[in-house]
């Protein structure tokens, strides 16, 4: 299996993974679990959103960054016109409409907040709307994983 190949599935699974603990841990300390964890208040929201979003930031950015090159490496070096292309190619494209809303909207929120132009009573409708749409991220990027994977497999299955 050819080194990118290999990376891209690592990272996709990394970037699944990750974002998966995002939405758990991070969102049940935002939203709250019911009597497990209280709800953080929106004056917390505002202070500590952005401290938090620089963490998530430190571990996921590079393996964002290595999913990005690794999956367009693998889908455009895949031989043309094969199911292996396909399906890197469907797992790249899934990974650019993550991309997208995360630019479109994750982006926004984490540089809004970092500027602090959010009420308390703004920031948690603004977070409730943020996991929901992480939640659709986090199941593209398990989608993009599972392609990932299938091309992989049947790569090695023709060998």
């Amino acid at each position: 299996m050819k080194r990118s190949n290999f990376t891209a599935v690592i990272a996709t699974g990394l970037f699944a993974g990750g974002g998966t603990m995002v939405g758990l841990s991070f969102g049940a300390v935002f939203l709250g679990l019911g009597n497990l964890v209280p709800t953080m208040p929106g004056e917390q929201l505002v202070e500590l959103f952005p401290k938090y979003w620089i963490a998530i930031a430190c571990t996921i950015i590079p393996v964002a960054l290595t999913k990005t090159a690794s999956l367009a490496i693998a889908s455009f070096t895949a031989p043309k016109g094969s199911a292996v292309r396909r399906l890197w190619l469907w797992a790249f494209g899934l990974w650019l409409v993550n991309c997208a809303i995360t630019v479109g909207y994750h982006v926004q929120v984490v540089i809004a907040s970092f500027m602090g132009k959010y009420s308390p009573e703004e920031m948690v409708s603004t977070i409730q709307l943020w996991i929901a749409l992480h939640w659709i991220r986090v199941a593209l990027a398990l989608a993009s994983f599972v392609l990932a994977i299938l091309a992989v497999t049947r790569l090695s299955s023709k060998s």
